[in-house]
């Protein structure tokens, strides 16, 4: 889910109009890159945060370290069961 962007991310989910906003509860775009690198509320699973011209690369570096992906589950897990808390919705 966090390589190809579906899920529970308002990015995603405002691209098929499920919500009205693609704007995380901290005002920032909630796209997976934010939740893993800048977001106030994933701060215990952040990584650091890649260049433009090295994010593959850095992408393909968590994929392939053990404890990278560990620690890519938990966000994702987080993001799953604590969807209410960090996704901002004014419907």
């Amino acid at each position: 889910m966090f390589v190809t962007g579906h899920g529970p991310f308002p990015s995603y989910l405002h691209r098929f109009n499920l919500r009205t906003h693609d704007n995380c509860s901290c005002g920032e775009k909630g796209d997976p890159i934010h939740y893993a690198t800048k977001c106030r509320f994933t701060l215990s699973w952040h990584f650091q945060t890649p260049t433009v011209s090295l994010k593959l690369q850095r992408l393909k570096n968590i994929l392939t370290n053990n404890f990278s992906r560990t620690r890519l589950r938990l966000l994702m897990r987080f993001i799953c069961d604590e969807n209410n808390l960090i996704v901002e919705d004014n419907n």
